[in-house]
């Protein structure tokens, strides 16, 4: 029988190609793509907060003569009125992993991001 002394062997540069490059630019390209994701990839959590605001109500009708003077009725009474806002925010991708692990944000049915508390963070064990 006849070989081919040449069949199936390999230079010295294909085997250093072949074995040590393109994982090391495998590892790279990943390590790229996660330094990528750490510090420029973001995501929008809406986060419900609550805002105080003072408004003046007026004093209700009165019928101008009777009670209530021609030259001036009783004074506007002041009153605290609290409202929900939803405010959407960009938090990056390791702020936003730390805080889906301690429960600070959940999922809507809608597919968007919430948060789960308002003003400090909870803590990572409850016990």
């Amino acid at each position: 029988m006849v070989f081919c002394s040449d069949f199936g062997k390999e230079t010295f540069m294909q085997a250093i190609v072949r074995r040590a490059v393109l994982p090391a630019l495998l590892l790279i390209g990943g390590l790229a793509s996660l330094i990528y994701g750490a510090k420029f990839h973001f995501a929008s959590v809406v986060e419900e907060r609550e805002r105080e605001t003072t408004i003046e109500v007026p004093p209700p009708f009165l019928p101008p003569f009777g009670e209530a003077s021609p030259f001036g009725g009783p004074p506007f009474r002041k009153e605290v009125v609290k409202e929900k806002l939803l405010v959407t925010t960009a938090e990056s991708e390791p702020a936003l992993v730390r805080e889906v692990t301690i429960g600070g944000v959940a999922l809507t049915p809608a597919g968007a991001l919430k948060r789960t508390y308002s003003g400090k963070a909870p803590s990572l064990c409850p016990t």
